[in-house]
């Protein structure tokens, strides 16, 4: 090498360098990256894939969806070169696609997580992890069994201020948690909601209905489309199983627990009146050393630690209760208050005063106050998946956890329609002595839709 091309080459691995510290991400070499499917690119499906597409080595290759309007905007954010599939079975035999992302409607989870994984297919898929609690185990067995990656997508845990609380729980810094919480209040305004959109009374010409129902009951289209699948169990888990999959999930996950020994659930629908689904629902979840609480209320934003609930979402999140300190978390950030000590003033001792407020005492900590800021969790969440998929090692929301989360979800619901508290055998994930809350731990599909072992 003459002088001329050694100083080409150090400026080159100079420009390399400057580019690196500059924060912009190299894209990784065609060997290295990985050719991603999209199934289900409504709004949540087309949020996770546009975190997918900025990761540097990441393609899109191909997007499917039962409405065509949806898929577009697939292809649109995957940059206009992805195939498009109308049948999620036809993106899943293509050979190009070696990772998917399932965004659809909860009913469609756990079946297209499972078809996923018997295709070879890693897979992010959202939450809840499955409809049903039985589909749920057999998605865990899918993975399993064709060694397969599953995140579901849980994105807190990714949060480095949630993992920081969690591991808080874990360390003793609370002592001894004996109770935690996890809440979802609100109370929108009349101005404040969406306009309704007029029922359809027949499917759209560029809506595939029956793929789109798929395992779910018939229903008129009008009940349903576009916006009123959230009203009915055939379609959703309501409210404590949308965010009860994140809040749950978080409460499990800092006291390592799995399955609870006891569900009991009440609610009614108050403000909702249409539909299946409460709008107001208290729920008690027995485990061998803690009890979990879970709050659904549309009526009223007020959160137990003193949110008024002004925000987007109301007032939200998750309390650990010990004998140390609480601990409040949620994804703005986390607030460690130390446990309260009364102690007796040695120069002052206690005397008898008709005032309600005692003398000759004061109060002081078992530790420091801590709080935290909010951290990134979507993207961090992804990078962990696509990190997995090339290391095989086990994501940080693996589908087993996501299941058993799913499952004290789904076990409120069972308890709430069935009116008692079900009574759950952890090792052979069903209800004791109770055929009927079994029967809706298994569910019910349509047509041939019902995935095999149930």
């Amino acid at each position: 090498m003459n002088r001329r091309q050694l100083l080409k080459s150090a400026g080159l691995a100079a420009a390399v360098a400057q580019t690196a510290g500059s924060g912009q991400t190299a894209r990784a070499a065609a060997s290295d990256r990985i050719g991603v499917g999209l199934i289900g690119c409504g709004n949540q499906g087309t949020a996770d894939e546009r975190t997918f597409v900025a990761q540097p080595d990441v393609d899109v290759v191909a997007v499917c969806d039962v409405y065509e309007p949806n898929m577009q905007n697939g292809l649109k954010t995957a940059g206009g070169k992805a195939k498009m599939y109308r049948d999620y079975r036809k993106l899943l035999e293509d050979k190009n696609v070696q990772a998917v992302i399932i965004g659809t409607p909860e009913h469609w989870h756990a079946i297209m997580t499972i078809d996923a994984c018997n295709a070879g297919k890693d897979v992010y898929v959202e939450k809840p992890a499955a409809h049903y609690i039985r589909e749920g185990r057999l998605a865990v067995e899918a993975a399993r069994r064709n060694n397969r990656i599953v995140q579901v997508g849980s994105q807190q845990r990714s949060g480095s201020h949630f993992q920081r609380a969690v591991e808080y729980v874990q360390n003793g810094r609370l002592g001894d948690v004996h109770y935690a919480t996890c809440w979802g209040h609100s109370s929108p305004s009349e101005g404040s909601r969406r306009a309704a959109s007029a029922p359809a009374t027949t499917p759209p010409a560029d809506l595939d209905y029956d793929l789109y129902l798929g395992p779910a009951a018939q229903r008129p289209i009008g009940e349903i489309w576009p916006g009123g699948r959230g009203r009915y169990w055939d379609f959703s888990g309501g409210y404590v199983c949308e965010w009860g999959a994140h809040l749950a999930d978080i409460v499990l996950w800092g006291m390592k627990a799995r399955s609870p020994s006891r569900v009991f659930s009440m609610g009614a629908q108050y403000r909702n009146k249409s539909g299946e689904i409460p709008d107001t629902l208290e729920v008690l979840c027995e485990y061998p050393n803690f009890i979990m609480q879970f709050s659904v209320l549309s009526h009223s934003s007020w959160g137990p630690n003193g949110d008024p609930g002004i925000g987007r979402y109301g007032s939200y999140g998750i309390q650990f209760q010990g004998t140390k300190g609480t601990l409040f978390v949620d994804r703005s950030g986390f607030r460690l208050t130390p446990q309260f000590i009364r102690r007796e003033d040695p120069k002052h001792g206690p005397k008898a005063f008709a005032q309600r407020n005692e003398i000759g005492f004061y109060y002081d900590t078992a530790g420091n106050p801590e709080y935290s800021d909010t951290s990134s969790q979507g993207g961090p969440h992804v990078r962990n998946f696509l990190d997995c998929v090339k290391s095989r090692q086990r994501p940080i929301a693996d589908i087993e956890e996501g299941h058993y989360t799913n499952t004290v979800c789904r076990l409120a619901n069972i308890s709430y329609r069935l009116g008692r508290p079900i009574n759950w055998d952890a090792a052979k994930e069903q209800a004791i002595n109770d055929p009927e809350a079994n029967k809706l731990v298994v569910g019910t599909y349509r047509s041939n839709w019902a995935p095999k072992g149930l």
